[in-house]
C-alpha cells in the first residue's frame, strides 16, 4: 500500500463492508529508525496471540513479516520469547480463520507457501503444549474461542430485594445448569446448591416470574430463547438449604409470635410438600426456642386483617397454604399450659383489637380460653394481663361480642355471668 498512499480509501478496499487498517510507525524518539523491509509477493503480515489455558485469557503479541518460504516451526523461537517463556517450550499453533472458527496446525514444518488461503493480516495463535491440558476447562485455543463467541452478559437480581440493580455476570449461551449456579455461586460467594433461580416475566417490567428448576435439561441459549436483546435478566434467591431438597418441599412463610408478643420473627420454613400442618410445626421447632416453663406445644393460626381466622388442625394438608390470598398470613405460637386442655364447658375465642368499626382491627390478635357461667370481669382481667396494660390505660377501653359482622357492646356487664353458647358458633 506504501505505493498506493494517494489513492483514496474507497478505492483500496474490494467492496463496502467494515474493513481494519493496520497502520505501523517508527519509534519517534529515533529519527533514524526505519520501518521493517516488506516484500509483497514474498513475505506475509501475521499477528499473533497467546493463550493461557490457567487464567483462560488471550493476550496480543504483536506482529510480524514473515517469508512465504519459511516452516511454520521457524516463528517458535520468537513467539516463546514474546509471551515470555522458556526459548525451548513447545507450543501449539492455531488459525484463528473467522469468529467461531479455529484451525490447528499439526505440520508445523510446512512452510506458509503449502497453507491454504493464508493472506495478509492473517491471526495466528499459540500456547504451550508441555502441560496437562486435561485439567482445564477451556484446554486450547479453539475451546476458548468457541466459549468466547457463547458469552452473553446476563443481570442477576435478588428477588427479594425489589430495588435491587443486580450484577452482571458474563456467562456462556451453551451452559447448563449446573454451571450456571456454580459461576454465579462465585460472584455471592455461597454454594451453588442454596441458590434458587428465577426467570423474568416477559411482559412484567422485569419482574421475577416462575422458578427455573434444578433438573433443567436445556442451556443457558434456551433459556434466554425469548428474552430481549439488550436485557438479559435472571433473579434469584439465597436458600438454608440445598435446591433439590427445596423442589420436593413446599416454601412458607410464618411469623413467630413469642410469649407475651414480646417476641416476634419471620420463618421461611420448609417442610416436605406432601405433608401436614404437624410437619410444619416439627420444622419450625427447629428455629425457635420455647419457654421452659412452657407447654412445649404449638399451634399454627390463620389471620387476616390483625384477625385470628381459624385454628388450623395438625392433620390438614400443606396443600391449602395455595388456595388462600396472600393478605392471610400465617402464626405460629405455644400453646399456653392453660389452653392445652378444652373442657366441654371451655371454649378459645379470639380477641381482636378494633376502633370504632370491626372491619377497622389493628394490632395483634389472640386467643383466650373462657367458662360457662364465669364473671365477665374474670374475662376482663385475663385479657388486661395478657396485653399488660395499667389499670388507667384500660378504662379506656370498651369490649364488644362481634357475630356476622356486627358488634354487641358490652356494658355493665363485668359481673353477669357469659353464657358460653354465645361464643360458640351457631353450627357448633
Amino acid at each position: 500500500m506504501e505505493k498506493g498512499l494517494n489513492k483514496k480509501v474507497m478505492d483500496t478496499v474490494d467492496n463496502d463492508n467494515d474493513c481494519c487498517l493496520f497502520l505501523e510507525t517508527t519509534d519517534p524518539s529515533n529519527a533514524s529508525a526505519k520501518l521493517p523491509t516488506f516484500d509483497v509477493k514474498a513475505d506475509i503480515l501475521l499477528f499473533f496471540k497467546y493463550y493461557d489455558p490457567r487464567s483462560e485469557t488471550m493476550s496480543y503479541c504483536g506482529h510480524s513479516y514473515v517469508p512465504m518460504a519459511n516452516k511454520i516451526s521457524t516463528l517458535l523461537p520468537m513467539l516463546c520469547e514474546r509471551a515470555h517463556l522458556p526459548k525451548e517450550t513447545p507450543l501449539m499453533l492455531f488459525e484463528e480463520v473467522r469468529p467461531g472458527l479455529t484451525e490447528h496446525f499439526k505440520d508445523l514444518n510446512a512452510t506458509f507457501e503449502d497453507l491454504e488461503d493464508i493472506m495478509d493480516g492473517d491471526i495466528f495463535c499459540f500456547q504451550r503444549k508441555d502441560i496437562d491440558l486435561d485439567e482445564f476447562k477451556l484446554r486450547t485455543c479453539m475451546d476458548y474461542f468457541r466459549d468466547y463467541h457463547n458469552r452473553i452478559e446476563v443481570t442477576m437480581c435478588d428477588k427479594n430485594s425489589p430495588n435491587d440493580p443486580g450484577f452482571n455476570v458474563t456467562l456462556s449461551s451453551r451452559m447448563t445448569y449446573t454451571q450456571m449456579a456454580e459461576k454465579v455461586s462465585w460472584y455471592l460467594d455461597v454454594d451453588p446448591r442454596k441458590i434458587q433461580f428465577f426467570k423474568a416475566q416477559l411482559y412484567g417490567a422485569g419482574l421475577p416470574g416462575n422458578p427455573l428448576r434444578c433438573t433443567y435439561e436445556g442451556t443457558l441459549r434456551d433459556l434466554m430463547m425469548y428474552s430481549q436483546k439488550a436485557s438479559k435478566k435472571l433473579f434469584y434467591q439465597l436458600l438454608s438449604i440445598p435446591i433439590d431438597e427445596l423442589e420436593n418441599k413446599k416454601q412458607i412463610k410464618c411469623i413467630w409470635i413469642g410469649k407475651d408478643f414480646k417476641e416476634q420473627k419471620e420463618l421461611v420454613l420448609f417442610p416436605d410438600k406432601n405433608g401436614s400442618v404437624e410437619d410444619l410445626l416439627s420444622e419450625a421447632k427447629k428455629h425457635i426456642e420455647l419457654a421452659a416453663d412452657g407447654s412445649g406445644q404449638l399451634r399454627l393460626l390463620m389471620v387476616l386483617s390483625s384477625k385470628i381466622q381459624e385454628i388450623l388442625h395438625v392433620e390438614s394438608d400443606l396443600e391449602m397454604f395455595s388456595t388462600y390470598a396472600t393478605t392471610r398470613t400465617y402464626r405460629v405460637e405455644e400453646i399456653p399450659v392453660d389452653q392445652v386442655n378444652v373442657k366441654d364447658d371451655e371454649e378459645l375465642i379470639p380477641v381482636a383489637h378494633f376502633q370504632k368499626d370491626t372491619y377497622q382491627t389493628f394490632g395483634i390478635p389472640f386467643l383466650l380460653k373462657i367458662r360457662d357461667k364465669e364473671k365477665f370481669s374474670n374475662i376482663m382481667d385475663r385479657i388486661k394481663q395478657k396485653l399488660d396494660m395499667s389499670e388507667k390505660e384500660f378504662e379506656k377501653i370498651k369490649f364488644a361480642l362481634v357475630r356476622s359482622g356486627r358488634q354487641i357492646y358490652l356494658q355493665d356487664e363485668a359481673d353477669k355471668q357469659i353464657n358460653i353458647t354465645d361464643f360458640r358458633p351457631s353450627s357448633k
